[in-house]
């Protein structure tokens, strides 16, 4: 059997037995399968910036990787279990909207109730099912189970409202913020293939951030240090959609922004 890859993606942080157990389990069922950490340091029971980290991360692992997340506030509760097959992957989460970005972008997929008991743990918990039934579950599914042998077909999953991002006239869109990084870097729902040509190396262009009454003027730059030390910047990022940061600061802070704050901005055309 080739190796096989599963990523786990949770709120459990790093100072309990949490995330080791989930291992065991995994290691007991499938010892061919490597884990591999994307984060466990989720806000707790942010279902929204676990669904934007997993969208952000899920592409660059090899096809055939099984995507495990668990941000589940749920559970313990009838909430169901997904495990969707699309783009080459698969993917296990509580049925919370966890999966509402992936979902999204994957244009062929299956997506099935995980409901035979028979590839979670003997012992279940009421509060610990990212040990008793997501754990085991992947290791399976790493081993070989299919995803029509889980349970039923899900024709109804919970799909989180996708994040504004609408034009709003000449040069001019109506976005939101996704989510704000530990750096306090914030992640606008703009992705950068909207704004085309403004993006071309012979046009530099300004984003123009409408905030209530102020209109705040920020370079578009390549990198941070373009511009002077705390001085505000926007910039693509990593996952190829407008950020909004501050040059060793924390824009999140300096601009008083959350997340899910709708903002107006604006593309500004700077012809040298």
């Amino acid at each position: 059997m080739t190796n096989k890859i599963i990523t786990l993606l949770t709120d459990f942080g790093e100072e309990d037995w949490f995330v080791g157990s989930m291992k065991g389990v995994i290691a007991s069922i499938c010892p061919a399968a490597r884990t591999v950490d994307i984060t466990h340091l989720i806000p707790h029971g942010d279902i929204r910036r676990g669904a934007f980290a997993l969208r952000c991360s899920y592409s660059y692992f090899p096809r055939g990787t099984v995507h495990m997340a668990v941000v589940d506030p749920g559970v313990g509760s009838t909430r169901d279990i997904l495990v969707v097959r699309g783009g080459g992957y698969i993917f296990i989460a509580p049925d919370n909207g966890l999966l509402s970005y992936i979902l999204a972008d994957l244009e062929d997929k299956t997506i099935h109730h995980a409901t035979r008991k028979e590839f979670f743990l003997d012992k279940m918990s009421n509060t610990f099912h990212g040990r008793d039934i997501f754990a085991p579950l992947a290791a399976h599914l790493a081993g070989g189970l299919s995803s029509e042998q889980v349970g039923p077909v899900c024709g109804d999953p919970v799909i989180l409202p996708q994040p504004i991002c609408r034009p709003d006239g000449n040069n001019r869109w109506e976005v939101e913020i996704i989510t704000t990084d530990r750096f306090g870097n914030c992640i606008t729902s703009l992705p950068l293939e909207k704004m085309g040509d403004h993006l071309s190396e012979t046009r530099p262009t300004g984003i123009g951030i409408i905030l209530g009454k102020e209109d705040i003027s920020l370079p578009l730059v390549k990198s941070y240090n373009a511009v002077e030390e705390w001085s505000p910047l926007a910039i693509r990022g990593s996952c190829d959609y407008l950020e909004l940061a501050v040059n060793g600061g924390d824009a999140a802070r300096q601009l008083s922004l959350q997340t899910g704050d709708k903002i107006k901005l604006k593309i500004e055309y700077k012809l040298n």
